[in-house]
């Protein structure tokens, strides 16, 4: 019958089974394990207390232990200050250094097909290069006006943002500064209305206010 020798692993956590002469099987159990079948966990991890925050959980495996960490503690052993972090299962810090490790490489390489690019010398060249547009090559010198405030040296005192090309000619946003009002007062005025054309000429300057002309085009 099967159950007597090693055909159905009956070793578990990595148990070596080992053929009895006459009959039988014996397992030759891992350290920290014991039990006719390598079944029971011999020894208890958490005796050594490696938890490093005194209201830490610790929770016994098999060869092996976890830590539950209260609210901004983290790592392995909880010994991680972390504001951010909420609690709960402690895992190995090296996992976060693998993740920068892995971004740091990958700038690494950005930054030298920047070089490849010839990134470095197209800075500030006044042209917006695609291929050089990127965090790693220092967003081309910020030719392409990447996280630019196009009104930063605008001291208007309106906001020439929000009336920027909408048809109004604004004074205070008219200059290089405030990007010309987005050139709201270069438009050509629309003719006088026919109806108050030869009326205003006559009338104008006369001391009187004439609504009908009282406008830009007239």
């Amino acid at each position: 019958f099967s159950g007597y020798d090693c055909d159905s692993n009956p070793c578990e956590n990595n148990g070596v089974c080992r053929i009895i002469e006459g009959g039988g099987y014996t397992c030759e159990c891992i350290p920290g394990t014991a039990g006719t079948n390598c079944e029971i966990d011999s020894f208890n991890e958490c005796n050594s207390n490696p938890c490093q925050h005194p209201d830490a959980m610790c929770q016994d495996k098999l060869g092996d232990y976890a830590c539950y960490c209260p609210p901004k503690h983290s790592g392995k052993n909880c010994e991680l200050y972390d504001p951010k972090a909420v609690g709960g299962l402690g895992l190995p810090s090296i996992l976060k250094q693998d993740i920068n490790s892995f971004y740091a490489r990958d700038l690494e390489i950005q930054r030298e097909q920047c070089v490849q690019n010839n990134c470095p010398a197209k800075r500030h060249n006044r042209r917006c290069d695609e291929e050089c547009n990127t965090y790693a090559c220092d967003f081309d010198g910020n030719d392409c006006s990447l996280g630019i405030n196009p009104w930063a040296n605008c001291t208007a005192p309106i906001k020439c943002w929000e009336v920027f090309m909408d048809g109004i000619c604004n004074d205070e946003c008219n200059n290089a500064q405030c990007l010309f009002d987005g050139r709201d007062c270069e438009k050509l005025l629309q003719p006088c209305t026919p109806i108050y054309d030869a009326y205003c000429l006559e009338h104008y300057a006369n001391g009187y206010c004439d609504y009908g002309c009282n406008n830009a085009e007239c």
